[in-house]
Formats: C-alpha cells, structure tokens, sequence
C-alpha cells in the first residue's frame, strides 16, 4: 500500500476534532529555523495531536465536545477507527523540523517512526524550533508550558527550560554587576565571527570616517537622489520650487524625479566640494569614483522590490534627505516617488554600532558604543551636530537654530537594574545618551548662558582643536557653552550632521543650521504615525542594527541579517571553538571541515567535499569567513540573542560564564526612550523645562 492511499483510507475512517488556537500572541520566530540540507520540514500533524490532548487535559475539557470546533479528516496509519483531537495549526513563527538520526538509528519511540519504518524510510528525529533563544524544543512535553505562556498572552513569566536559559543569558552581566559592585571593561564577543572578522576593517572604516568631509554620504544613509541629472539645481521664482536649470540656454529643464535611497557603497576615490555642483575629474569609472545607491522599498511590507532599483552616481546627484522639505517644496504630493514616504516611515528610529565598553555601578550601568543612526544619518564619536531648541515643536513656530554639540560619547544607559534574575527585563527604564560639549556660533546666545562676564570666542587654534572639520570658522565666532563641561542629550535633540560650511552654501545656499529643522522633525512626526514597529504610546522604532531598522532584506545585492542563507551562526560558532582549541565532538561535526585527500574515515557533510578534491579555487574559499558587511550587529546579536548552540549533539559544551553576552531583547527595549529634553543639557536660562507636546 503506497503512503497516499494509506492516508485516503485513514481518512475515511479517522475522526477528527480541530481545536483552534488564539493566533493573537507568539514570539515565534522564523529566523531561528536551521537552514542546513539535512533538515526536513515534515508533516506537523502528530505534533498538534499531541499538543491538543494536552491542551484539553489542562483546560479539564478531555472528553467533551468544544463548541467551538470545526471537524476534519486526518489520516490515521493504523487504519483503525479513532477520535482525534488536534489543533488547527502551531503557533506563529514555530515549526517542526526532522534531521537524519546519527545515534541509535533502532531505537523506534512513535508511531509516525513505526510508519516510516515500514516504509523502508531512515530514521529521523524531529523537533520543534521558533524559540527566540534559537536553540529547538525536543518534545512535545518540553514545548507545552510554552505552548501555555503564549495561549495566556504572555501576561506572565514563562517556565520553559528555553525560557529560564534566555532569562539567564540575557541577565548574566546584570548579575555580575551585582556581585562585583563595580565593573569597568571592554566588550567581548569571543564567539561572535562577525565580532572577530569586523575588528580591523571597522576601526580603520570609523578612523576613514572621521578624516572625511561631513557632507560626504555615509554606508547605510538615507539620501535623497536622482538617476539622472543634467543642468544645475536653482531656484525657480516662477513656480517657487528647485529645479534642474541649463545654463547653456538659459533657462529651466524640469524637476529631478527625486527618490529615496540607500547608500549600499561609498567611492574608492575621493570626494572634493566641488562634486557637490559637478562632478570633478575622476581617475575611475562612476562605479568606483561614484555611490551606489538603491532605491528605499517600503518598511511595512513584504515586498521589497524596490531594492533592486539601483545606480552608481557622483555626490551632484546626491543630497541629504533631511533637507527633502527644501528640494521637494511645492511639488503635488501625487508626484513623489513613493520611495521618499517610504524613507520618512522610518525617522523616528535609531540603531547602535558598535558597542565596545561596558561600565557600570549597581544598580545603573552604561554601554558604550562608536556610532548611532538616528533617522536618515549616521553619527560617530568626534561628529559635530546641530541640536533642537528646547522647547520648539512643530507648532511652535519658527525658532533659530544655535547649539552645536561635538560628540565625546554615544551611551545606551541601563537605569535601575531589575534585581530579580527571573525578570524578562535588564532595568526599569533604558535611554540613549549622547555627551559631548555644546557651542554656538551666536554671541547673544553665549552672554545669556554666562551673563557674568563678557563671552570670549574661541581663538582660531581652539577651533581647529575642537572640530575635526575644516574651515568651521566660516560660521564666524565660535562661543563655548555650560562652562565647558561634557553634558548629556537624547537622541531627539539631535537634527542631524553640521556641515562645513562651504558645503552649506553649496547645498542650501545659506549659513543656516537650521534650514532643515522642520522637514526633520515633520519626518519624525510622520513615521509616528506611518512605522507599524513603533509600538502605542512610544515615540521611536529602536533596531538592533542597521538593516533592520531599515526593513531591508538586501543590501548590495547580497542577502542581509536574517535573509542571509549564508549566515549560519552555529557553524561559525562551532570553527571558532576548533580555532580555539576546545572543540567537541558535536563542534567538529558543526564546523562542517571538508575532510582531507585521500579516503575519509566517514562520509562527509559538507555538499563541497568533493570538488574541494578537484579544485583549488573552491579549497581555497571554504577556509575563508563571508560575514553580511551591513549588518552592524554581532552574530550573537542575531534575533534578539538568537545563537543556535549546539545542543541537539551528545556532548555539546556551554559557553563559558565570562564570555558576556551584551545583547538585549528588542522587544524589550524597542521604544524605550522617548524624544524629550532629557540629559543635564541646558541652552538657557529662560525656564524651558517641560517637555515638548505630544502632536
């Protein structure tokens, strides 16, 4: 008898009782789902029998009839008349998956092993995976007080051995904290490939940085461009908008076709000021003397085809998308390509890069890191910003923009440190911080923050010494602030980069560093109300690394984050542990080593084996690391702590106490910080201290 008329037969015979199940609340997650050949996603019909057996035993409805059921047939292998109870499907995000049984291939435990027995089928261990740990549920009777936390809504602390290892991995630094009091160090990642391979190239990458223009395009930046540009941009009186103008007949050619993007790739050559108007001779073709660029697809949905739409451009093709209010002025919202909405959806969100030092004192700590996008923009330590007036909302009408503050430190801040360990949260309350020293460039403003003696400008030297860009004395007089002590900010004063002001000119044709001031805070106010990630009550989408915050599945062409097949957490896990030295038996088979010429003493694994015999080239590559260059997190930062360790494999061996893990949960921290006036920084003296009104 074939396996499709069994199943008819069974159903004729079978009677099945479907239990549906509230889909409203599960922290499944896809991403975690191993990815490797030798698994199989079988059919879950058995799994969902037993969890509603279960499930009627717990709720004392076994042998009653539910009211609200649908009946269908299910096959039934032994043919025998029977009432079954299942429920309709998993719970979102969670999915069984089957592997080949490497150890006691006899051992014959259910039914559904009886039947693939009888069909001359091998054997295959099946298991259930989703958790947001990354690590699989090995029975039905493990998965169950899951199964019940998320039927509840998840109002209460689920008792899942996976559960109390996430709770435990995630508060292992906080209970260090405790115990020393004290703890001032660096960051480690030791079993984080992506922390290991990033360390030289995104040093040098930060230092690049730092040395360059501020106007200059940064990777992962929201820019606003045009495929195609001819002419210059101008002013059009007549219809009181920017147009592209050719001086060559005198008169006005037409609006650029604007659209949002990304910068996937910034120019192997450098970039002048004068690439700004036009393009300055260039020893190399646009694809390395130019920025890729690709078109910015919608956040909110799936389909992400936009990403596809992409062109290597000179910077005059380029401006920053913070200033879209003064380049798209006057210009029917119907005519705007819908990649700009697109790009202000996400302004009201920021990630972290590169966090690198851990300090704190019990209760409260601080994570240091090297960059931020806030928005559209990419902020470094040693960047100058232009900072919100206090107190200026939307509604408030036109305010001067004066404060720029050099960043001395980018912090998340852990305030208040939940004592509890069984506690799904780190600390009460989380905030980004931002330090540095504040000045202006307005000689009033500097007499109203100290009134008891006149203000002295910096000398030519000091500001030379201050800023890291070039030329900054063309803004006139620079005054410092507070005395010139460090003070604290929030992300939300932040409006975005100070440029030289040479590019200012250029750009917006004014010295003004608030010309962009409304369209940001506009942009912010829209995604409020257009991010579906951003959840009620909270003013920001926080990602835990670029590209998420983004909602982008590829960047460069290449798949990013969890889209990427190449990325595959455990398997690097695994080579390190074998670089190391301490490497298991269950490591060794992770690490997928092709085994060496000659006849192996077991069949390998590795679907390159082969040709690794034949070929050089392929010989050579499987030795090499491919990480995802836009992901800016760590691999242990995968999924919210997401790292598959190896504990499907006899002899698997747990990480060491003191490799920390500084990874939190986003669902966690997502929005935990609101745009206030919040730090110690103070303009003024004119009593602005509430918060800005809610729009």
């Amino acid at each position: 008898m074939s396996v499709s008329q069994h199943s008819q037969t069974s159903e004729e015979d079978a009677e099945t009782i479907t239990i549906p199940i509230d889909r409203s609340f599960s922290d499944g997650d896809p991403s975690t789902w191993p990815t490797e050949p030798r698994f199989g996603m079988p059919d879950d019909t058995w799994y969902r029998e037993k969890l509603a057996i279960m499930w009627l035993k717990e709720t004392g409805a076994y042998e009653e009839v539910c009211i609200n059921v649908c009946v269908i047939s299910l096959p039934d292998w032994t043919g025998r008349e029977r009432t079954v109870w299942i429920h309709y499907s998993l719970p979102e995000g969670y999915a069984v998956f089957d592997r080949p049984r490497w150890t006691n291939p006899d051992i014959v435990s259910t039914a559904t092993e009886l039947w693939d027995l009888y069909t001359d089928r091998p054997q295959r261990d099946r298991f259930l995976w989703g958790h947001p740990l990354g690590q699989y549920f090995p029975s039905t009777i493990q998965f169950f007080p899951h199964f019940l936390y998320l039927m509840k809504g998840g109002k209460e602390p689920c008792p899942c051995i996976l559960c109390e290892k996430l709770a435990k991995k995630n508060q292992r630094i906080k209970v260090k904290l405790k115990d020393r009091g004290e703890i001032d160090e660096p960051i480690s990642e030791p079993l984080s490939m992506d922390w290991k391979s990033e360390r030289p190239g995104l040093g040098e990458y930060l230092q690049k940085l730092r040395m360059q223009p501020s106007y200059v395009p940064r990777a992962g930046e929201i820019v606003l461009w045009v495929p195609n540009f001819e002419g210059e941009l101008a002013w059009n009186p007549e219809h009181a908008r920017v147009e592209m103008y050719d001086p060559t007949v005198d008169r006005f050619i037409g609006v650029p076709e604007w659209r949002a993007g990304i910068v996937g790739q910034v120019p192997e050559e450098d970039t002048v000021l004068q690439d700004i108007v036009e393009t300055a001779n260039k020893e190399w073709e646009v694809n390395y003397s130019g920025f890729r660029v690709e078109t910015f697809p919608d956040p909110n949905s799936a389909d992400k085809s936009y990403s596809l739409q992409y062109k290597y451009v000179h910077l005059k093709c380029i401006k920053p998308f913070n200033g879209y209010e003064l380049f798209l002025q006057n210009m029917p919202r119907d005519e705007l390509h819908p990649s700009i909405e697109y790009a202000m959806t996400v302004m009201s969100s920021f990630s972290l890069l590169e966090k690198f030092h851990f300090r704190g004192r019990w209760p409260n700590a601080s994570i240091y890191c090297m960059g931020i996008f806030i928005g559209a923009e990419l902020l470094i330590v040693g960047d100058a910003v232009r900072l919100k007036p206090v107190g200026y909302s939307l509604s408030s009408g036109q305010k001067a923009v004066t404060d720029v503050m050099v960043i001395d430190e980018i912090r998340l801040d852990l305030i208040q440190c939940v004592d509890d360990i069984k506690s799904d949260q780190l600390a009460e309350r989380y905030q980004v911080r931002l330090g540095g020293k504040v000045y202006t460039n307005n000689r009033q403003r500097a007499v109203i923050d100290n009134s008891m003696q006149p203000p002295k400008p910096l000398s030519p030297e000091e500001v030379l010494s201050v800023f890291q860009y070039i030329g900054m004395s063309g803004y006139g007089d620079w005054y410092s602030l507070n005395g010139g002590k460090t003070v604290d900010i929030s992300q939300g004063m932040v409006i975005g980069r100070c440029y030289e002001p040479d590019a200012m000119r250029l750009l917006f044709g004014s010295l003004s560093l608030g010309r962009d001031l409304h369209g940001v805070l506009s942009g912010r106010q829209y995604s409020r109300q257009a991010d579906e990630r951003i959840p009620e009550g909270k003013d920001w989408f926080w990602g835990d690394f670029r590209t998420q915050t983004l909602a982008v599945e590829t960047l460069n062409g290449e798949d990013v984050g969890h889209y990427s097949e190449i990325r595959d957490v455990k398997m690097w896990r695994a080579n390190l542990k074998v670089i190391e030295g301490r490497a298991t038996a269950a490591d060794l088979r992770e690490a997928k080593i092709p085994g060496e010429l000659g006849r192996p003493s077991h069949k390998s694994r590795s679907a390159f084996a082969e040709v690794r015999k034949t070929s050089k080239l392929v010989s050579t590559g499987l030795g090499a690391v491919i990480t995802d260059v836009s992901n800016n997190s760590s691999s242990a930062d995968e999924s919210n702590a997401q790292t598959r360790m190896n504990t499907e494999d006899e002899g698997e061996e747990e990480s060491p106490e003191d490799e920390e893990d500084f990874t939190l949960r986003l669902e966690d921290l997502r929005g935990g910080t609101e745009e206030t006036e919040g730090g110690d920084y103070v303009p003024g003296n004119d009593g602005h201290t509430a918060k800005r009104p809610k729009t």
